[in-house]
């Protein structure tokens, strides 16, 4: 049988604190977000995990009108089923200092370390461009890896490449070419499910390095997809009905970039005409 593509779907919001709505408004909705978030991952242990943005300053937002949940939040977090940070917040890249995007990794880390972990994965998903030191910013946080929404993929270059900063400094790095939405929300229908799937199968393999598509569940302000988990499990066995070689993993931004690193070409040694 031929080797399938893993279909990494992962599940997560876009949160900007105050956009077309003044942050209070925003606030209400980040509150029943993150609270319906906490009922379903109690209720479905099946639910693997959910992104809050990379962001940890949307736990003090939170927690400001919910601190009766702090320890339910602290319990997923610990467990791993809500990855937060690595930064405090998502800083446009050419509008602040140096020194502020090192300062929102380093508040970013205190804070998600104080509820249980931090999310080890440089994510910009949304930034209008990203400063040449980047790598090395990440780098002397312990962050391999980098998964970013915006920037130049020149003609017949993959997603995957390894990104080299200003003073050498290299993170393994993944384009979210289709946006940190290409998946924002599955038909509860599986086989419409399982159609949306292959499609955005087909949108990215074409410029993968490796079997491992990441397939981003969420937008902006979007709550969890409290269905998923049901839908999932259909798709699967239509898949495993059809004897189709891909697998559908509900799975989390380290995962992918741990599977990714495990199977991107790596050459060594001379090479002869």
């Amino acid at each position: 049988m031929a080797q399938g593509y893993v279909l990494h779907v992962v599940s997560h919001t876009h949160w900007d604190r105050e956009w077309y709505l003044p942050f209070q408004r925003f606030r209400m909705r980040l509150v029943d977000l993150i609270d319906h978030l906490l009922d379903l991952l109690d209720r479905d242990p099946e639910f693997r995990c959910f992104h809050l943005d990379g962001q940890t300053l949307l736990l003090e937002d939170y927690l400001e009108i919910r601190p009766e949940n702090e320890e339910r939040l602290r319990r997923h977090i610990r467990e791993g089923r809500i990855l937060v940070g690595p930064w405090y917040q998502q800083n446009d890249g050419f509008l602040v200092s140096g020194e502020a995007t090192i300062r929102s990794l380093l508040i970013g880390h205190r804070i998600a370390r104080h509820f249980g972990g931090v999310m080890k994965v440089g994510y910009l998903p949304n930034q209008f461009g990203n400063i040449s030191q980047m790598p090395q910013i990440l780098r002397g946080f312990g962050i391999e890896s980098c998964i970013f929404g915006r920037g130049f993929l020149p003609n017949g270059s993959c997603m995957e490449f390894i990104w080299q900063g200003a003073d050498g400094s290299r993170v393994l790095a993944n384009s979210l070419v289709f946006s940190y939405s290409n998946l924002a929300r599955l038909p509860e229908e599986p086989e419409e499910a399982l159609a949306e799937l292959r499609h955005a199968r087909d949108l990215l393999a074409p410029l993968a390095k490796t079997r491992h598509l990441l397939l981003m569940n969420g937008a902006d302000h979007l709550e969890a997809q409290e269905t998923l988990s049901a839908i999932l499990e259909a798709v699967r066995a239509r898949i495993d009905a059809e004897g189709s070689p891909d697998e559908v993993v509900h799975s989390s931004l380290p995962q992918f970039v741990e599977a990714v690193r495990a199977e991107i070409p790596c050459k060594e040694g001379r090479q002869d005409l």
